[in-house]
């Protein structure tokens, strides 16, 4: 939102800084205008006087044919003289006369108005000062601007001048007065802008914070605050509406979910009830086995922790681990609770139940049930391949079968059954260590025998 701020300002003030920029620019080009044409009337009339009085006075001594008398052209001089004096009304302008060969002849002002006038020897370049018209020129060291006519009779050419400076002071007053109110006029109005925006991005740039804040947050609690009656108030009424209905939204969808969410938490307390029934069908007939199968699957958690497996992976071996013997439900009582050593083909009938199990199982669309599908048919395999039914080795079998097989085999040893009584858990381990690399997966059984003294307190 501060982006659109400053595209405002880069918008707006570029604009009005130029419109009033240009205006104060005319304003100033107008006013000196004004005051250079009414500075050169000022001149040019004091010009006409001038040229217009000793035009006169020549004329009267023309027509008394006194002119070519040398005391009444120096009269005639003097006269001049005395009336250009007459004009001058500041210490800057001064009257200047030269001579054919433009050569300063007289200098008329306040300061130097003498009976013995200055004169000045060196002449002008040509063009310096024009013969009739306006002029601006260095003449001796200052910048000068005037107004000149020809005085024939004398072979004068008489101007009316002004110092440059002086002549435009009045404009460059009018320029720095402009300066200073352009300078304040755009403060002023830089100001106003920054207060106009402000009253318009400022309500925006806050409505933009509350989305934020909801977004990061999730607190559809918090709302936007309606500052002024405008179109941006429309807004945050609008929005703070369409929280109000997410917000009922989500109650709703909360409401659901729970609901949702204790469905199946009970289908699945159901599915894992009738999973541990299942596993029971296997020993129904033995009660001594009845905590083999829950040891079975606490022993397979165990295994699936130090192994670093997920909450999902332990909970799936320990509902599926009891079901690896599902099978012998189809095995004879003569044979699953013979006392002695199993004949060959008794152990062949015997050895049939892994398929059953996984026959059993397979068709489903339970996790649960697959994976014990899987377990059942392959936790009697054995890592060196001589195991059954498929003679699977190494990695080749499944993982949930591996860690069965070797569980299974050492409940199996520190249980008591009727045709064997129950090893000590030492003689178990020496066992499965034994074993390592031909029945058992090697690491496996190292993982076993570090965290024997666990599998031990479960047991």
């Amino acid at each position: 939102m501060n982006r659109l701020r400053f595209k405002l300002y880069l918008t707006i003030l570029p604009l009005v800084t130029l419109s009033i920029v240009l205006s104060g620019l005319f304003a100033s080009l107008w006013s000196r205008m004004a005051l250079t044409r009414a500075a050169n009337r000022h001149l040019a009339y004091k010009a006409e006087q001038l040229r217009d009085y000793i035009n006169g006075e020549w004329e009267v001594l023309e027509s008394l044919r006194l002119a070519d008398k040398e005391e009444y052209r120096s009269a005639a001089k003097n006269s001049f003289r005395s009336y250009a004096y007459s004009l001058i009304r500041n210490e800057t302008e001064q009257i200047l006369v030269f001579n054919a060969d433009s050569v300063l002849i007289q200098r008329i002002g306040l300061e130097s108005h003498t009976e013995q006038i200055q004169e000045e020897t060196s002449a002008l370049p040509v063009g310096t000062i024009p013969r009739t018209g306006w002029f601006l020129a260095n003449l001796y060291g200052e910048e000068r601007v005037g107004v000149s006519f020809p005085f024939d009779p004398f072979g004068w050419v008489v101007a009316i001048t002004e110092l440059k400076e002086t002549f435009f002071l009045e404009v460059k007053r009018i320029q720095i007065t402009h300066i200073v109110l352009l300078t304040i006029v755009i403060l002023i109005v830089t100001i106003l802008i920054a207060i106009f925006v402000r009253h318009i991005v400022g309500p925006l740039e806050r409505l933009v914070r509350t989305i934020e804040h909801i977004k990061e947050t999730g607190d559809l609690g918090f709302r936007a605050r309606i500052e002024y009656a405008d179109e941006i108030g429309l807004l945050a009424e609008r929005f703070n509406s369409m929280i109000d209905t997410i917000q009922a939204d989500q109650a709703r969808l909360e409401d659901a979910f729970l609901i949702e969410r204790k469905s199946k938490e009970s289908v699945r307390q159901r599915e894992y009830e009738t999973l541990l029934i299942l596993g029971r069908i296997s020993d129904y007939r033995d009660e001594k086995t009845g905590a083999h199968l829950k040891r079975i699957g606490s022993f397979a958690v165990l295994f699936a922790q130090i192994m670093g497996k997920d909450k999902h992976y332990q909970e799936l071996l320990e509902y599926s681990a009891p079901l690896h013997d599902i099978g012998k439900i189809s095995i004879p009582d003569s044979i699953l609770l013979k006392p002695g050593k199993l004949t060959e083909e008794e152990f062949e009938i015997v050895k049939k139940h892994s398929i059953w199990g996984y026959e059993l199982l397979k068709d489903t669309q339970s996790v649960y049930l697959m994976e014990g599908a899987v377990i059942a048919l392959s936790h009697h395999e054995k890592w060196d391949g001589s195991g059954y039914p498929k003679g699977l080795a190494g990695e080749d079998i499944p993982l949930s079968g591996r860690i069965v097989g070797l569980i299974d085999v050492y409940d199996s040893l520190i249980s008591e059954r009727p045709y064997k009584a129950p090893w000590e858990p030492e003689k178990a381990l020496q066992y499965i260590k034994e074993q390592k690399g031909k029945h058992f997966d090697p690491q496996l059984v190292e993982l076993f025998e570090k965290h024997f003294l666990e599998f031990l307190q479960l047991g």
